[in-house]
């Protein structure tokens, strides 16, 4: 799965930012959309998601916090709540877009940014679909930290598997194959090795 931001335009705080997700490994693949805002502390922002675009269907959604709208119309979160959540189940198409615009206000000194990420969650487990390299192991697909000097990071995923095809064995799968080949091998050579007694 490739996340595209920004289309080349250098962000700066308070312009709207495009984002493109290109879903066509996943496409045919029932998931959950999960954009949350953290309150990291005052003052107050929000963050208004607009034009949001997918050839993929989507389904019903859910609120947690101050969180007003519903996609693909527009979708406004407000920090008055620490935990503000949009959940928009979707069956994935091979593109989704839409724009985000927040406030800039910059956390004071004794408080954490508030923070606006997006997921993509598996609907079944509520855990998400697959890795990405955030470096905190949440898997988000990216972070916006108000307020930051740099506030966009975008976290990549080699997402190369489609919903029907057979995963590839895992590294652990692996290693834990050729340690039992080696104890077979290892028994069957010390049983060769051992003195025969003759009848």
């Amino acid at each position: 799965m490739t996340l595209i931001a920004f289309l080349g335009v250098p962000i700066a705080q308070a312009d709207p930012i495009p984002i493109i997700l290109n879903t066509s490994s996943l496409a045919g693949t029932n998931a959950v959309l999960a954009f949350d805002l953290i309150d990291g502390g005052t003052p107050g922002n929000t963050v208004t998601i607009s034009g949001f675009s997918s050839n993929g269907t989507l389904g019903s959604f859910s609120v947690t916090g101050d969180v007003t709208g519903s996609l693909p119309g527009t979708v406004t979160f407000s920090d008055s709540q620490f935990f503000n959540e949009y959940l928009q189940n979707i069956l994935l198409g091979s593109t989704l877009s839409f724009t985000f615009d927040a406030t800039g206000n910059p956390a004071d000194p004794l408080s954490f940014p508030d923070a606006f990420s997006l997921f993509l969650l598996d609907p079944a487990t509520g855990l998400p679909l697959y890795a990405t390299s955030d470096p905190t192991g949440a898997n988000a697909l990216f972070l916006y930290n108000i307020g930051g000097q740099n506030p966009l990071s975008i976290y990549s995923s080699n997402v190369t598997q489609g919903p029907n095809q057979v995963p590839e064995p895992s590294t652990a799968w692996l290693i834990g194959i050729a340690l039992l080949v080696m104890l077979i091998v290892f028994a069957a050579a010390k049983r060769s090795s051992r003195p025969r007694l003759a009848l």
